[in-house]
């Protein structure tokens, strides 16, 4: 019987690409076929890391280093984010359930902290083995799980987002606010 593709597979498939990548979209664009082959095994992620967290969504780190990280991030039924950026690299896989995920485009110079016009790209409908591609400065996004079941997400990012400073956008009122993430749920 085949031996189905795992973390430990994909983190030393990852420590590889990092080692001989510095580009980031070489990493990106090496690390997104790893990730989808992780996808198909659904068991590849515990069962205690599958569960909404004990505020709501449930963030859980796998895998963390200086070069990438890989963390798991469970959705409830209306959990989301508006927009927002991530300050690096990211590639996010669905595992189990979909997303709504919205993408946008910032127009202005950058040359403010507090204000931004963004460009509304479109919205995908991410489903199980789909990937995200986040590279800055194209990075912003808004995600909401219109489901009425949990949505599981792999999430590898070029750094640790847990006390990271980020931007939140309201493109409504043109306005950033700075927010970073919390802690994991389970370090």
């Amino acid at each position: 019987m085949k031996r189905l593709y795992g973390v430990s597979d994909f983190i030393a498939d990852m420590q590889r690409v990092t080692g001989e990548e510095s580009a980031l979209e070489a990493i990106m664009e090496r690390g997104k076929p790893l990730l989808r082959k992780l996808l198909e095994n659904p068991d590849c992620i515990p069962a205690e890391f599958k569960k909404r967290g004990a505020m709501g969504q449930g963030r859980y780190m796998i895998h963390r280093e200086q070069k990438f990280n890989v963390n798991v991030v469970v959705w409830g039924p209306g959990d989301g984010l508006g927009p927002h950026n991530h300050d690096t690299w990211g590639l996010i896989g669905v595992l189990e359930n979909e997303l709504q995920e919205k993408r946008f485009r910032r127009l202005d110079d950058r040359a403010t902290v507090t204000a931004a016009r963004l460009e509304f790209i479109g919205t995908l409908r991410n489903r199980v083995g789909d990937i995200s591609c986040l590279l800055p400065p194209d990075d912003v996004h808004a995600v909401l799980n219109t489901t009425d079941r949990n949505t599981v997400d792999i999430h590898v990012y070029g750094k640790d987002l847990t006390g990271l400073n980020r931007l939140k956008f309201d493109p409504d009122e043109g306005t950033i606010t700075t927010f970073a993430s919390p802690k994991y749920d389970n370090c």
